[in-house]
């Protein structure tokens, strides 16, 4: 193996391990709500972080068809994470905020992931901090180009 190959070997793997200690996180906070899935976790956390939304972003979030997005959204109101009224400028659209319930779960996860983030830059210098968010932001970007090989062939 080349040296190249084995930085790429190495950085995968890192990134692995990473994903994997994110999901246990992930996975606690879902837990800990015990009434949803990791899809309504994420969606409350979409939401959360928009602080109101029209239904049509919640369908493109999920890139799935409006008819899905309202089952789904219709499961979360009913479980009092969500809240849906109309729009007071278009009474077509429909918005959809957090209720007290979603409110308390996503700030959940906020805190939980940014104790995980506090953790993992504890022992680097404020240095080191600024050079990994700044790779890592550019990495992100770069998987903007990323077409997966299943992908390719099929092109």
């Amino acid at each position: 193996m080349s040296v190249e190959e084995n930085k790429v070997v190495r950085f995968t793997c890192a990134l692995e391990m990473m994903l994997m200690k994110m999901q246990e996180v992930d996975n606690t906070c879902v837990e800990l709500t015990k009434d949803i899935s990791k899809r309504d976790f994420s969606i409350i956390v979409f939401v959360g972080k928009q602080e109101e939304v029209i239904m049509r972003d919640i369908a493109e979030y999920l890139n799935v068809p409006m008819s899905t997005c309202t089952g789904i959204v219709d499961k979360l109101v009913e479980k009092g994470h969500l809240v849906r009224f109309h729009s007071e400028e278009d009474r077509r659209i429909i918005k959809v905020t957090l209720s007290e319930v979603g409110k308390t779960s996503f700030h959940l996860m906020k805190s939980t992931l940014f104790n995980m983030g506090n953790t993992m830059l504890s022992d680097l210098n404020k240095s080191e901090q600024e050079n990994l968010i700044t790779l890592l932001e550019k990495v992100t970007l770069n998987l903007d180009q990323y077409v997966p090989e299943a992908a390719e062939s099929v092109v």
